[in-house]
């Protein structure tokens, strides 16, 4: 249960990326510290891969204030998705 919970978190982040120009930043900077948090916290457990959820948290940081480009946008985007999908249908 809590892996979809988390897969969901990481869908409304891609979202928020995704829709960066309409939406409120602070949303946006939100759904950022959270990759970056799940990141920091899953790397300490021992899975390295989590340290790439970190870095697309930075991403998604830096893209609010306006530092960004569709290539980065859509492998960060790309990249989440093929994590968060799986354990939905599972």
């Amino acid at each position: 249960m809590l892996i979809k919970i988390l897969s969901l978190g990481d869908i409304l982040s891609i979202i928020a990326l995704i829709s960066l120009p309409v939406l409120p930043i602070s949303l946006v900077m939100l759904m950022g510290l959270y990759l970056i948090i799940k990141g920091i916290t899953f790397s300490l457990m021992g899975n390295l891969v989590s340290l790439i959820d970190g870095l697309a948290g930075f991403y998604i940081l830096i893209a609010v204030f306006g530092i960004s480009h569709w290539i980065p946008t859509l492998i960060v985007s790309i990249f989440i998705l093929q994590k968060a999908i799986p354990p939905i249908f599972t």
